[in-house]
């Protein structure tokens, strides 16, 4: 974690001073107020933590957490809370604050939760990765096999359940897998229209359609015209394009 940046928000400078030299395998950053903070973040950055005393002059530190994380849901908050004041920590974790600390707090106590919540956060990172990589893996299977690009067969070749991969595949993208094979098959029907002569029922059946009808379908609720208007309108324009 050497080289991690925090971001430190407390308005009393022996707090700011204690957080720097106590934690000099870190890059501080500081401010003594939220909304300076909070410009702060909302410009590009490489926050990974942010200390937060909720006693801050202006916009307090709950206010400050829940702007923080309306901004960035994935940036991890520690609240430094006085002494005693457990009511303000439960608060502070019910608007989902990583971790509370209390202070004066214990430099050791503080620099083990750092590394924890960072070790965490890091690990999240990676499953996060993992699982985009395992999504662009899924797009290029159906882009090359559009015709047996099935949820079952991939799964199986993953080694991961049919329901997981269509989760995951439309968590990472926004939309379902068998939407996205739609999208592919229709990219590559327009290809057909416009660039060959094959007429519908075989780029039909070159897209994996057993019937003309469910492709024709398909085809004008994903472009609002069917593939005869399609194939019409496309060379009309490349007949406009050479003039």
């Amino acid at each position: 974690m050497i080289s991690e940046r925090i971001l430190a928000v407390d308005d009393d400078p022996r707090v700011i001073k204690s957080i720097k030299i106590s934690l000099e395998e870190y890059e501080i950053i500081d401010f003594s107020n939220g909304m300076d903070a909070l410009e702060f973040l909302k410009k590009p950055n490489e926050i990974n933590l942010i200390l937060l005393d909720v006693m801050i002059p202006g916009m307090d530190g709950i206010a400050t957490l829940n702007e923080i994380k309306k901004y960035n849901s994935e940036i991890a908050v520690i609240i430094m809370t006085a002494y005693g004041s457990m009511d303000v920590a439960v608060q502070a974790l019910r608007h989902h604050a990583d971790d509370f600390i209390e202070k004066p707090f214990d430099v050791d106590d503080l620099r083990e939760k750092i590394r924890m919540i960072l070790r965490e956060k890091a690990k999240t990172r990676r499953v996060d990765d993992e699982k985009a990589d395992y999504v662009d893996r899924i797009k290029r299977f159906i882009r090359r096999n559009h015709k047996n690009a099935s949820l079952e067969v991939i799964a199986q070749q993953m080694c991961l359940s049919p329901k997981y991969v269509s989760r995951m595949f439309n968590e990472k993208c926004g939309f379902s897998f068998r939407d996205y094979k739609v999208q592919v098959k229709v990219g590559l029907a327009k290809s057909l229209l416009r660039d060959s002569s094959f007429n519908i029922n075989e780029i039909a059946f070159k897209l994996g359609y057993q019937n003309p009808e469910s492709f024709m379908r398909i085809f004008k609720r994903m472009t609002g015209i069917t593939p005869m208007q399609y194939r019409k309108q496309s060379r009309q324009q490349e007949r406009k394009n050479k003039i």
